[in-house]
Order: C-alpha cells, then sequence, then structure tokens
C-alpha cells in the first residue's frame, strides 16, 4: 500500500506498507527527491528538493502504523525500511536522530534489528552511521565492476567499488553484517560470470547478498532478466557459498516497488495525511 504524505510546506513524500505472512515492513523517506540520480531510480529524476526532519521521518511511521491498525492490517508493524525516496547518507543527522526515537523503548520500540537504512555506498559517511545507530545497513551495489556501476550510478565516480568495500571493512563493527542489494537487469549484469565477479567482491565480508528483478523505470533500456537468467544468476552466484536472496517485485501494481518512489508523478493512494 502506498501512501503519499504532504508535510507543512507542501512537499510530498512517500512511504510504502508492505505486508507479509510473518511481517509486515514500512519503507520510509529520508528526503523530498534524491540527488544521487541512479538511472533506474524516479526519484532520482526529481532532483533534490530538500531534506526530511527526523519528526517528518518518525511521522511517515505514526501515520502509517495509525492507517495500518485502522484497516485491521494484520500482521503489525514490525520492519522499518529507509529505502525510499532519497538517500539517507545524504541526510544523517536526521535519520540517526529518527532511529534514536524509533528503536527507544519509550516511544516506537523498534528493535535496531529490525531497522535498515540503504545507500548507495557513501563511504565516508559509513563510520559515522555505525557510530550512530545499531540498525542494519543495506548498500546497493548492482553492478561487478566500476565501469558498469558508474553508467548507472553517478555515486561510484567517487566512491569506486574498492574503496566502498574498503570502508565497510575499516568501520563495521564486529558481529555487524552488511545487506548488499543487488537489482538484475537484462544483459547489463546478470550473466554467470557477473556472478562470479559479484561473489569474488563479497567473499570475506559478513553479508548477504539480495538479488532484485528490476522494475520498470525512467530508463526503458533497463528491463528485468527472464525468469530463466534469474535462476542461473543465483544459482551460480550461490555455489561460491554467498549467502543470496531473491527479493520478488511488490508494489509494482501501484508504483510502490523499488526504484518507482516519484511523489506526485505517482497515483495517489492515501492523501490528505499531514506529517511534521
Amino acid at each position: 500500500m502506498r501512501l503519499l504524505l504532504r508535510a507543512r510546506d507542501g512537499a510530498l513524500v512517500e512511504s510504502v506498507l508492505i505486508p507479509g505472512p510473518a511481517r509486515t515492513t514500512l519503507c520510509i523517506s529520508s528526503q523530498v527527491g534524491c540527488a544521487r540520480a541512479c538511472a533506474f531510480c524516479e526519484t532520482g529524476r526529481l532532483g533534490l528538493e530538500r531534506q526530511l526532519s527526523a519528526g517528518e521521518i518518525v511521522d511517515q511511521v505514526r501515520l502509517a502504523r495509525a492507517e495500518w491498525a485502522a484497516l485491521g492490517g494484520e500482521p503489525a508493524l514490525s520492519n522499518i525500511v529507509f529505502m525510499g525516496m532519497g538517500e539517507p547518507f545524504d541526510n544523517l543527522g536526521e535519520v540517526l536522530r529518527a532511529i534514536r526515537l524509533l528503536t527507544d523503548a519509550r516511544a516506537f520500540g523498534f528493535a535496531p534489528s529490525r531497522v535498515t537504512v540503504s545507500t548507495v555506498g557513501v563511504a565516508d559517511k559509513l563510520p559515522a552511521f555505525f557510530a550512530g545507530a545499531r540498525a542494519e545497513l543495506a548498500v546497493s551495489l548492482n553492478a561487478p565492476d566500476d565501469e558498469r556501476r558508474r553508467a548507472i550510478m553517478p555515486v561510484n565516480a567517487r566512491f569506486s567499488m574498492a574503496a566502498l568495500r574498503e570502508a565497510i571493512e575499516r568501520s563495521m563493527p564486529q558481529g555487524r553484517r552488511v545487506l548488499f542489494e543487488y537489482v538484475l537487469f537484462d544483459g547489463f549484469n546478470d550473466a554467470p560470470e557477473d556472478a562470479d565477479l559479484l561473489a569474488a567482491y563479497v567473499r570475506g565480508l559478513r553479508c548477504r547478498v539480495n538479488v532484485i528483478p528490476c522494475n520498470p523505470g525512467p530508463d526503458p533500456r533497463l528491463r528485468p532478466p527472464s525468469p530463466e537468467r534469474l535462476e542461473a544468476f543465483v544459482a551460480r552466484l550461490s555455489s561460491h557459498e554467498i549467502t543470496t536472496l531473491v527479493r520478488r517485485p511488490r508494489g509494482r501494481d501501484v508504483g510502490g516497488a523499488c526504484g518507482q518512489l516519484a511523489g506526485a508523478r505517482r497515483l495517489v493512494v492515501v492523501q490528505g495525511s499531514d506529517v511534521g
């Protein structure tokens, strides 16, 4: 269920409720728009309009939880992922303040392990993130080498894959792990040899790889692979003893799937709620 929320200054913010058989997850935003301009992401087309305050971030959770409860939704909201509009590390101070409220037993009481923050790989912010929160870390990788990653993710021009891995190794506390997100595009990054390169990159890190067939986005050339190519890629990656999970698209029918959040450009599902 997509939620389009209007802030007091008129800014539009999107959140997505994702119910499942064992848990319900809320995907929340950290910015209005995004400056990172990833080729497969609708939010990146908007550019960055402004940062969200910690209060506006937390209000997404408050309003979504109330809406879900009013609908009699089950199971109850249990997981929070910062995978909506914006790059959380570009607004890290407010994101960390929001996480402290979300995980405080006197406020929302979410377990830190139930809160995940996703970044495109802003490597120089990793120490501050790990020092400021016990939340889980997700890194959008999406390519097995620098050339292809730079073609779809401009951040790679500043932080190479080697620099990103070094920063993770250096700053990740003992016992923590990183979730690598790898969006799969037909004929671009989904060959068995690409799975070999990916396995070599993540080997030795305490991690899991989420393989995500891409959703329709701003670049029509970036298409999801066939089921056969998806299965072959996952099998090859798993053969390297890399913990691998396929994340099936959810919310695509309402424009709420990964990479599809674009504020006013999308159909409004719930409107008229104020945040902030």
